[in-house]
């Protein structure tokens, strides 16, 4: 004890002779109240941002999971859509005589049609009179135990009066969903949904519709992995699908009242009036920030401990070897030629003047550097300028084709030969439109005008193997557009529809608005396309930059490909053609606020 207050006796003293150590102390004091609040603010402003964040990645995780969603539900729709149209099955179903052998025949239809989807886990048929038969992919073999049994036909009843009104009305959608029952004890783990559709075979009377077939798909078959931290909602915001099954058939708002510290994040789906949601665990994110909030504290504390045993060594040191840093940096203020510092002693702050001579090298090599750079960028914007040369030249050659042209139509006029003045004028605007670089939108105005000639030209060549008409609105000219999207679909008409042909040939160009979008349509009388060419320009059409062509449609995939980057998932291409039966192309071109010049 006598020790420990001697040694408090000298440190006082050396603290109340030694400038530094007050220094010291009211540094690491000051220091320490602004880490202290900062690191307050730090956290909760992390905090903030996590939440923000997670907010944010969870939506987009969300929207992508929707959409694997909705692209497997339309899947699953279309299944069950072939089921309802096949023909044979329909056949089967209605060909079935009473009798011990029906439930047979019809159990062995349905097996058939549940091949369509390994998603398909039962089947059932239901007419007026309610279940006709069901089948069940999984749990029939080892002991048959319907689906549809008890309280539960009620569902099927109810299901097949829904379709029969849908049939009533003409609705354009005739299949209805069922949520209930969300499982079967030979599944307990995979939940179910039901979607029923009138069974029409190939018949187009909906009158004569008197079966509806109920098919019941595996929930798991598109959410499965997906949802592991989320789950599904249907129309009555009741949960059909969630990782843990016991959540199945909770109200939602129950569910989300026991969340408490997680934050519920809604997607709704395409279909049925679904719903997908993912939980952001803000509890969880909170004690991670504390987490880092403490730990910040001690390491904070530590350096502070360290910065003040260094700083107290080199204060005592700090004024021999300041004076040659200052009159250094005196000579790079006012400019003088930067001199290195001569290096008299190892300690801390002589290794900092090593550092300056260190730095007094980098510059030199920055400066350099620099230099080397300026002469690159000299010699860029040289080659930059003679680039510029090169294409105002190729301007230049262009307009002089173009004028050229129109020095021979005045020619032409003036000896009377209006024919060829005609053709030479469409031909030099049709130059003059090609080469143009102006700045600004291009319209169907502009655009319709450049293939009225080029088909005007294209006839002249021909002359009786095709002929033109063109019908379109002039109010819609000034609708922006790609620049020479047509002319390939027109281009194909010509050389490939009419191929052959020495007359009779017809190309129809119309136009008309269709809601917030304008509908262009192309169609030719010619000899159609093949199965083969039909389903390449099919693909082109639904995605031209994963086809790598070589001659036939190219052209088309170049115009497609602009068109879309011009007008973006809005514009819709159709494309309907048969052997001997012409060709038209459809268009549907939304209105582009921002016509992007790269596209035009």
């Amino acid at each position: 004890m006598r020790y420990v207050r001697k040694l408090y006796e000298k440190l006082k003293t050396y603290a109340a002779t030694h400038i530094g150590v007050s220094v010291t102390l009211s540094v690491l004091g000051l220091l320490l109240a602004v880490i202290l609040i900062l690191q307050s603010y730090v956290k909760n402003q992390y905090f903030d941002y996590l939440v923000e964040e997670a907010d944010r990645r969870e939506s987009a995780v969300l929207e992508a999971v929707a959409a694997n969603i909705n692209t497997t539900l339309q899947s699953l729709v279309e299944t069950g859509c072939r089921i309802a149209v096949d023909g044979e099955f329909r056949e089967r179903v209605d060909t079935a005589s009473e009798g011990a052998g029906r439930s047979l025949i019809l159990w062995d239809a349905m097996r058939m049609m549940a091949q369509y989807s390994n998603s398909i886990a039962a089947m059932a048929l239901v007419t007026e009179d309610g279940l006709l038969q069901e089948y069940g992919r999984y749990w029939i073999w080892g002991g048959y135990e319907n689906l549809w049994t008890g309280d539960r036909q009620e569902i099927l009843t109810d299901l097949y009066a829904q379709v029969m009104e849908l049939l009533k009305q003409k609705s354009g959608i005739r299949y209805c969903v069922a949520e209930q029952p969300m499982d079967h004890p030979s599944l307990p783990n995979v939940g179910l949904f039901h979607l029923a559709y009138p069974l029409v075979g190939e018949s187009s009377n909906w009158n004569s519709v008197s079966t509806v077939v109920v098919i019941s798909f595996r929930m798991d078959a598109f959410v499965d992995g997906d949802m592991l931290n989320g789950y599904l909602t249907g129309r009555d915001d009741r949960i059909i699908y969630h990782a843990d099954r016991k959540f199945a058939g909770m109200d939602a708002a129950s569910y989300r009242e026991q969340l408490l510290q997680e934050e519920d994040i809604c997607c709704p789906l395409k279909y049925f009036g679904w719903k997908a949601h993912a939980l952001v665990d803000i509890e969880r994110m909170y004690e991670r920030v504390n987490q880092l909030y403490r730990s910040s504290i001690l390491v904070y504390l530590l350096l502070l401990f360290v910065c003040g045993a260094i700083w107290q060594l080199v204060i005592r040191r700090v004024l021999r070897p300041v004076g040659a840093i200052r009159g250094a940096m005196e000579d790079i203020r006012l400019g003088r030629q930067r001199k290195k510092i001569e290096i008299d002693g190892k300690h801390e702050i002589w290794q900092l003047a090593q550092d300056y001579n260190a730095m007094i090298d980098a510059l030199h090599d920055q400066q350099e550097e620099v230099e080397r750079q300026h002469r690159e960028n000299t010699l860029s914007i040289k080659q930059k300028n003679r680039a510029e040369r090169e294409a105002l030249e190729s301007q230049i050659n262009a307009h002089f084709l173009c004028n050229t042209l129109t020095a021979i139509n005045y020619n032409a006029l003036e000896a009377g030969n209006q024919e060829v003045a005609s053709l030479l004028k469409k031909l030099s605007h049709m130059l003059s439109y090609s080469f143009s670089r102006r700045t600004g939108p291009i319209t169907l105005g502009q655009e319709i005008q450049w293939v009225e000639e080029y088909l005007y030209l294209q006839k002249f060549r021909l002359m009786e193997v095709f002929d033109y008409r063109i019908d379109f609105p002039e109010e819609y000219g000034e609708w922006p557009t790609c620049k020479l999207f047509l002319q390939p679909f027109v281009e194909n008409s010509i050389l490939h529809g009419f191929e052959g042909r020495e007359r009779g040939g017809l190309i129809e160009i119309a136009g008309r608005p269709d809601g917030g979008r304008f509908c262009l349509s192309i169609r030719d009388n010619g000899c159609g396309m093949d199965e083969e060419a039909d389903r390449v320009i099919q693909r082109v059409l639904a995605e031209p930059h994963i086809l790598e062509l070589d001659g036939f449609g190219i052209g088309i995939q170049n115009a497609v490909t602009r068109l879309r980057m011009y007008y973006g998932a809005e514009l819709a291409i159709r494309l309907e053609t048969a052997p001997g039966k012409g060709t038209c192309f459809t268009f549907w071109l939304p209105l582009v606020q921002r016509p992007d010049e790269d596209f035009a």
